[in-house]
């Protein structure tokens, strides 16, 4: 038997996917950091494209050129501070850029 009854969107969305909650959870936690880190490191955050914590706990920091990559790797104490603020206390920092 088949039912007329309209259905909810989010009865859509849970029925379709199922972690789709946690996925916007965990994407929420990486831009919350980006966010905190370009807006707190004085000189450099602006260079920042994106920043977040992987599941090894290494912060990974994409920079617009090698250049700005190369100066944040001297702000490494200023970050890990920013971190603890933010509550995630990376075991590596990893900068690269895009």
């Amino acid at each position: 038997m088949h039912s007329n009854k309209l259905k909810h969107i989010s009865e859509i969305i849970n029925a379709s996917y199922s972690n789709l909650e946690g996925l916007s959870e965990t994407a929420q936690e990486k831009s919350s950091l980006s966010r905190h880190l370009k807006k707190n490191l004085k000189n450099f955050g602006q260079y920042i494209i994106s920043a977040y914590i992987n599941n090894s706990d290494i912060l990974v920091i994409k920079t617009s050129s090698p250049e700005f990559a190369a100066r944040l790797r001297y702000e490494e104490r200023e970050i890990r501070n920013l971190c603890k603020k933010f509550g995630n206390v990376p075991v590596k920092i990893k900068i690269s850029s895009k």
